[in-house]
C-alpha cells in the first residue's frame, strides 16, 4: 500500500537525501497492541520498486531471547517510497482465547495477512514485547533489527539506564524517525527504542500505509540549499509548539498522516511563531515551512 502525503505546498518540495543508507527495505513501523493486534509496516527507501519475492525476504521474532530469529517467507511489491502492511491474520469473528479476533481498524489497513496458525515452537508473527524481530534478506543478509537477538528484556525494551522508563516495545506503536534511512544490519550492544523510533500510545494504527523518511527525492528542490528551523517541544501536548528559525519564514502547511491539511499559514516575516492546535488529534503529522527566498524544509511532528 503505498499513500502519497499531497497537499499543495508540502510535497511540491519533498526533501532531497543522498545517502548510501537508503538502498533497501527497513522497517518503518511496529504494532504491538491489544492481544492479536499485532502489524509491521516495511518501507521501500528506494526509486525502484521492490518485488520481496524475488529477493526472498524475510521476517520474525526471536522469542523470548533465542539465538536467532523464527523466519517467514514474505512476497508483495513495495513501490518506490512506498509501504507495505503485514498483519498477524486473526480474523475469525467467533475466535476466543489465541484466536481472539484483530480490530477492524487494523484489518482494515493490512495489505498482507501472515502466519494465521499459532505454533509455539514456530510462529514469527506472535511478538508480544520482549522478541526481537529481524528483517532478512536471502540467507544471512541482516537488514533491520528492532530489539536485541539473544536478549529477554523482561516485558519489553525500554530506554537503557533507567529502571522507570516504561516499555517501549510492549502496548505501544513505534514508528522509524524520519532521519532514519536504512535498517540495523547487525545486532546491537544494547537496545535504546528512543535513539530511532517515536512511540505512540497502544492500538495507534492510522499511521499505517505511508511514512515519511529523508530518503524521499524530488528534483524539484534537489540543488536548493535549505535552511532548518526548530519545533519545540516535539511531541506535543495540548497542541501547543513554538516554531523558530534563524531565516525569515513566510508560510506553513501541517498535514496528516493520510495527506489532509490541517492547518495553513503565512507568515509576515516571522523568526519565530506560537502555535495551538488543541484540536489536533494524537499521532504523527508534517509541518512543511516556506522561507522568504522560496526554499522549503519539513519536520515530522508528533502530537500526544
Amino acid at each position: 500500500m503505498k499513500r502519497v502525503l499531497l497537499s499543495g505546498l508540502v510535497f511540491a518540495a519533498a526533501i532531497s537525501m543522498k545517502a548510501q543508507n537508503c538502498s533497501d527495505v527497513f522497517i518503518s513501523e511496529y504494532v504491538e497492541g491489544t492481544q492479536n493486534d499485532k502489524a509491521i509496516e516495511l518501507y521501500n527507501p528506494t526509486n525502484q520498486a521492490i518485488d520481496l519475492g524475488a529477493g526472498q525476504y524475510k521476517m520474525g521474532r526471536a522469542r523470548d531471547g533465542a539465538p536467532a530469529p523464527m523466519l517467514l517467507n514474505i512476497t508483495g511489491v513495495i513501490e518506490p517510497y512506498g509501504t507495505r502492511v503485514f498483519v498477524l491474520d486473526k480474523r475469525n469473528p467467533d475466535g476466543t482465547g489465541n484466536e481472539v479476533p484483530i480490530s477492524d481498524a487494523l484489518q482494515a489497513l493490512a495489505d498482507t495477512f501472515v502466519n494465521p496458525v499459532y505454533v509455539q515452537s514456530d510462529s514469527p508473527f506472535y511478538f508480544n514485547g520482549d522478541d526481537a524481530f529481524a528483517l532478512i534478506k536471502g540467507t544471512t543478509v541482516i537488514l533491520d533489527i528492532l530489539g536485541k537477538i539473544g536478549e529477554d528484556p523482561g516485558g519489553g525494551w525500554s530506554q537503557p539506564g533507567d529502571p522507570n522508563t516504561a516499555w517501549w516495545t510492549e502496548d505501544n506503536t513505534l514508528i522509524r524517525k524520519n532521519t532514519v534511512l536504512g535498517g540495523v544490519t547487525s545486532n546491537p550492544l544494547t537496545f535504546d527504542p528512543s535513539l530511532q523510533w517515536d512511540s505512540l500510545p497502544v492500538n495507534t494504527f492510522e499511521n499505517l500505509g505511508s511514512h515519511t523518511c529523508n530518503c524521499f527525492v524530488s528534483s524539484i528542490e534537489e540543488s536548493m540549499e535549505r535552511p532548518s528551523f526548530d519545533v519545540f517541544p516535539n511531541p506535543i501536548s495540548q497542541g501547543e509548539f513554538v516554531l523558530r528559525s534563524a531565516k525569515r519564514m513566510i508560510a506553513f502547511n501541517i498535514v496528516s498522516s493520510t495527506g489532509a491539511l490541517v492547518r495553513e499559514k503565512q507568515l509576515v516575516n516571522d523568526y519565530y511563531q506560537n502555535i495551538t492546535l488543541p484540536e489536533v488529534a494524537p499521532g504523527v503529522y508534517m509541518i512543511l515551512v516556506e522561507f522568504e527566498d522560496g526554499s522549503r524544509n519539513y519536520q515530522k511532528l508528533i502530537f500526544r
